[in-house]
This record gives C-alpha cells, structure tokens and sequence, in this order.
C-alpha cells in the first residue's frame, strides 16, 4: 500500500541558519589568507614582482574559458555560489600549497635517495609524483560535497562542476608559475602562453573531472555514502593516469615539438571531444530525469502538462522567463524554475532511497515555495491577490524506499 505525505497547510519554508553558507564563507575567508602564502611562493619562484602580476593576468584567460564552460555545464541546476567560490580557491591556493608541502617534506626525501640521475627525477616528479599528489588534492572539494553536502551534490553533473573549478583554480595557479617563469628567462612567454592557455586550457580541468568528478558523482545517487571508499580510488586512478598521459609526452613522443602537436592531434584532441560528448549526454540525462519527476508531481496536479514541458527544456525555461520578463516578475520566475527542480531532484534521491526521515516536511517545504512564487506572478499579473489550488499528496518514503506511483491517476487532473 503507497503511503502519502501530509501535505496541507502549505506552508514556505521558515530559513533558519544556513550552515553550509556559514562553512563555506569560512572557509573561503581563510583560503583567502592563504592566498598570501601562495603570492610569496610564486614570487620566490619567478623573482619579479611584476612579472607575477603580468602573468596574473595572462593566465586569467585560460582561466575565464574554463569558467564559461563551468557556468553553462551548470545552467540547468546550478550549485551554491559559496560552494563553486570554495572550489575554485581551494584549487588555486590549497591545492597548491599542499601539494609542495607533500612533495618536498615527504615524497622526495623519501624517493630522491632512490633515483640515480637527473633524468630520472625529472620523469619521476613528471610522470609519477606530479599527476598523483596534484590529482589527489584537486579532488578535495568534490570529496567535501560528497560526504558532507549530499542535497546540493546528487548527480555526476555536480562531480564534473566541482572537480574542474578546483582543477581551474590549481591550474590557474600554475599557469602564472610557468607563464612567469618563461619571462624571467627569456624575456618572451608568448609560446608558453599559446601551449598553456590556447591550446589547453582545459587539460586540468578535464582530468579531475573525467576521473574524481564522474567517479563520486555517479556514487552521489547511491545510497550509501561508503561507496566512496571504492569511487575515490577509482576516480583518482583515472584522473592521474590522464595526467600522466599528457606529461609524459614529451619522454615517449617522437619527433620533437612537430611530434608534440601530432600527439595532440591524435591523443588529447579526441580526449576532450569525448569528454565534452559525456557531459552532453549527462546534461540530457539530467533533464529528462526533471521531466520523469515533475511527470510525478504532474499527475498529482501540481503542474499542468504544458508547465512540465515548460519546466523540462532550455527552449520551454527560455520563454517562461520571457513571458516574466514582460510582466516584471522575472525574479520570481527565476525561483520558480529553480525550485521545480529542485524539487524533481529530491523527489530522486527519495526514489533510490537517499532520503531520511525528513523527506516529507521537506517536499512540503518546497511545494510550498513552489506555490508561493506562482501565487506572487499571479498577482503581478493580473494586478490583485489570487488563491491558487494544489495537488494531492504524493508517495512517500515507505520502509527506507519510496513506492512507485502505482496508485496516482495516470490522467492529469485540471488545474483550477
């Protein structure tokens, strides 16, 4: 028998103390002091003050690119500023430092006594130490949203979003140490900036978030959050195996700089390619799971079919938000839609059994979001208050499970 979550009084949801915001402030506030830390390096490193800045700004470029991409891979659902900011600086700062501090104070202690020529350390720090230490801080991050955040991040979208701003922020921080170095001893950084930033710009990014992203984000729609202890490792293979595959090109590759560009005509070329069609079919995967959901909450008459199809395409949120925008009430329309999905996606993690006790006063909380911003664009529209009807109860979590919806009407019943 399918249980029903009470849903009446419809109320919004009352805000209490955002933790996570707190947290997350915090945390970028103390990043941002560790910031300092991460300017001294650098400048020990490059020896010119102002040639740190210039190389500031010149690896600002591949930077914005990596960012435009994040954003409109991030469209459909998007993810807490506070957390992307996180991400990013914990990359940029974070990573970095930590990834020295290991580097020079364990592994090479330990490891250089070992190797018997320049040429050796150079393809061990390469090939071996930089993918695997650079690989395992990068993934921090997403590591946090798994265990910590599991409501914001449930799906592989959110793994691919948070391990390449963290592998954009690393790579940013890296680009100046290359970019600046470059003029330091030659005076010209033009072909570096052109192999760094122009041809790949994403390199970074595409490594922490095909192997950590994927592997902790498909992981994120299990139940249980012990599955990290096999995703975490797999993910980390995966991602250090990309990054060694790019930095040791340069031992296997044949044919000088002329063999380096056929390498990346023939090898990361396609790499990225493939890349970029996973997250297309991820994003398409996340919008027709939208579309099943609020299909749930459709038949139980909280949307009509045309608010569904409306709600479950780019081109259908495109026009609600122009409708809104005539009518000044784009603000509102804006909650509207985020909320919709919102909704669909906790109505997921219910179905797979992701959810607590807390699963009904949480639907309730935001169906009654959902019915206050229809309620405001109502009004707005037609210049007085208006009452609205909702729907019915919907199947709630039975036994640590949700019922399917066996028992609902298949009909949408008409709205009123």
């Amino acid at each position: 028998m399918t249980a029903t979550a009470p849903l009446s009084p419809l109320a919004r949801r009352r805000e209490g103390p955002n933790v996570g915001l707190i947290v997350g402030i915090i945390g970028i506030a103390v990043l941002a002091l560790a910031s300092f830390g991460v300017i001294f390096v650098l400048g020990g490193a490059i020896g010119n003050p102002l040639l740190v800045a210039v190389s500031g700004v010149m690896a600002l470029v591949p930077l914005g690119f990596v960012i435009w991409a994040v954003v409109a891979i991030d469209r459909w659902e998007p993810e807490p500023r506070v957390a992307m900011w996180f991400a990013g600086l914990w990359g940029g700062v974070a990573a970095v430092l930590l990834t020295l501090a290991l580097n020079e104070w364990v592994l090479q202690p330990l490891v250089v006594p070992l190797l018997r020529s320049q040429e050796e350390f150079e393809f061990y720090a390469t090939v071996i130490q930089a993918p695997v230490v650079e690989e395992l801080w990068k993934a921090i991050p997403v590591v946090i949203m798994f265990l910590f955040f599991r409501r914001t991040f449930d799906g592989p979208v959110d793994g691919v979003v948070f391990a390449a701003l963290s592998a954009a922020g690393f790579a940013f921080t890296e680009n100046i140490l290359y970019f600046g170095t470059s003029l330091a001893e030659s005076g010209d950084g033009s072909f570096i900036f052109f192999l760094r930033g122009i041809m790949s710009p994403l390199t970074h990014a595409i490594f922490t978030a095909v192997g950590i992203g994927l592997a902790l984000g498909f992981a994120a729609r299990l139940r249980s959050r012990w599955w990290i202890l096999v995703a975490f490792p797999a993910g980390w293979l995966v991602s250090a195996a990309l990054h060694a595959l790019w930095n040791s090109a340069s031992w296997w590759v044949p044919g000088g700089t002329v063999g380096f560009f056929v390498y990346y005509l023939v090898v990361q070329v396609p790499l990225c390619a493939l890349a970029a069609v996973a997250v297309w079919l991820l994003l398409r995967q996340e919008v027709r799971l939208t579309r099943l959901r609020l299909d749930d909450y459709g038949r139980a008459g909280w949307f009509t079919r045309e608010e569904v199809e409306r709600l479950s395409s780019g081109d259908g949120r495109a026009s609600l938000m122009d409708w809104a925008k005539r009518r000044g009430v784009r603000r509102s329309m804006h909650h509207y839609i985020q909320t919709a999905t919102k909704l669909a996606n906790h109505r997921q993690r219910a179905l797979v059994g992701r959810m607590g006790s807390g699963h009904a006063a949480d639907e309730t909380a935001l169906l009654g979001d959902l019915m206050h911003h229809r309620r405001s664009m109502a009004a707005a529209a037609i210049g007085q208050p208006v009452q609205l009807s909702h729907g019915q109860a919907v199947a709630a979590p039975v036994g640590g499970r949700v019922q399917r919806f066996g028992e609902l009407d298949a009909r949408w019943p008409v709205r009123r």
